[in-house]
């Protein structure tokens, strides 16, 4: 399986090189020089906080301007951004009532990268999209049985971007229970990782599904997660099923489309709204863009004429499965770099002149072995020499 060829005229912004950086035996030490953003982190949440702050000080910092220009745009008058810090405060509360520890490691983020609390949760509850949804648009392919290499489960996210974009980091973290989780995330973050993988062998990634009716009450900020609390999920889910049934328990305003896999094979398409959790039927592959699919939360997706993107990627890479027979991540990390719809429907996304939305990290989880492959940047442009000698 190939990649269309790249249009000639494309420019890379982001180019990358992807890593493994996983749970597996056999997985790398963090990366030194450019790709210092992958972070063996340790202790508790409070100590792991601190640590992260120290080493990507600049990105955070980065990226808290980022936040600070999209508030500013968004809030066009005092009184959307008292509504902003009303939110921002209600969330707040929320945080430190629902999961103290996590409001440790913030503060420890803070701490480490010399920066105030106030701006760290400010990345972490992200208020502003409250007001306006901001167009993160994702993808996410899941594939195993006949059409993933032999004993494989693989599980692909570009994270696509977007306004101000954002730094990404790649966390590896050790728990003092012991328990291990490799997350890719904002620099910065804690709460929403868009992918990553634990030691129990799950491995999870997020879309958005924004439309004018999946809108959000800000007037709720106090009662749960503005964005679903993907980290939260991964740390303790011990399967696919697990993960899914904690979602369901999880207080949140809004929905995500997550893809999830487990290391007995499992995989399950989950089209999550603010009030419930429904899943896909059973398939030996699923895509997951932003857009919903089942009969109960269909009527609340942007439709193909508000959202020609999301069904055009969709189609894409569900004709490219189906079609696949043993895909290696090699393979697939090749598909990431489709440009079938350049520049704004294509797997690969690229803005044009500042418009439109760009792939800022691609990354793919192979189980049972917890390998974990990421690049931080556009796929068409990152080397992929990591895949040498997978078939592809």
């Amino acid at each position: 399986m190939t990649a269309a060829t790249p249009p000639s005229t494309v420019t890379a912004e982001h180019p990358g090189h992807w890593v493994e950086f996983g749970l597996s035996p056999t997985s790398a030490a963090a990366p030194a020089g450019p790709r210092g953003a992958f972070l063996d982190l340790s202790g508790t949440p409070a100590e792991q906080g601190a640590q992260h702050g120290r080493a990507a000080r600049a990105a955070i910092a980065a990226n808290i301007d980022a936040v600070r220009r999209d508030v500013a745009e968004l809030c066009g008058d005092e009184a959307a951004r008292e509504r902003y810090e009303r939110c921002l405060a209600a969330n707040t509360d929320f945080l430190r009532r629902h999961d103290p520890e996590q409001y440790a490691e913030l503060a420890g983020i803070a701490e480490g990268a010399g920066v105030a609390l106030r701006d760290v949760l400010a990345l972490n509850l992200p208020a502003h999209m409250v007001l306006r949804w901001l167009p993160q648009e994702c993808s996410q392919l899941v594939v195993g049985g006949e059409r993933a290499a032999a004993g494989t489960t693989l599980l692909a996210k570009t994270r696509d971007m977007a306004g101000h974009f954002v730094d990404h980091v790649v966390l590896r973290r050790r728990y003092p229970d012991g328990r291990r989780v490799v997350e890719v995330t904002v620099a910065g973050s804690v709460l929403w990782p868009g992918s990553g993988v634990n030691d129990a062998g799950v491995a999870m990634s997020t879309s958005g599904v924004w439309s004018v009716r999946t809108d959000v009450d800000w007037r709720a900020s106090g009662e749960g997660w503005i964005l679903i609390n993907s980290h939260a999920l991964l740390r303790r889910a011990g399967t696919a099923e697990e993960f899914a049934a904690l979602l369901r328990d999880q207080p949140r305003l809004s929905g995500l489309n997550i893809a999830l896999a487990d290391r007995t094979g499992r995989r399950l398409a989950v089209e999550a709204t603010a009030h419930d959790v429904f899943l896909r039927a059973d398939s030996d592959r699923h895509v997951l863009t932003n857009h919903y699919e089942c009969a109960a939360t269909a009527p609340l997706a942007p439709t193909a004429e508000e959202n020609g993107s999301s069904y055009h990627r969709g189609r894409v890479a569900g004709t490219a499965l189906d079609a696949a027979r043993g895909l290696t991540p090699g393979e697939l990390a090749v598909l990431l770099a489709d440009h079938d719809g350049h520049p704004q429907h294509s797997l690969c996304r690229h803005q044009v002149e500042g418009v439109g939305s760009e792939t800022t990290y691609a990354s793919i989880a192979v189980l049972p072995e917890g390998a974990f492959y990421v690049t931080l940047g556009n796929p068409c442009a990152s080397d992929r020499s990591v895949f040498a000698g997978d078939g592809r």
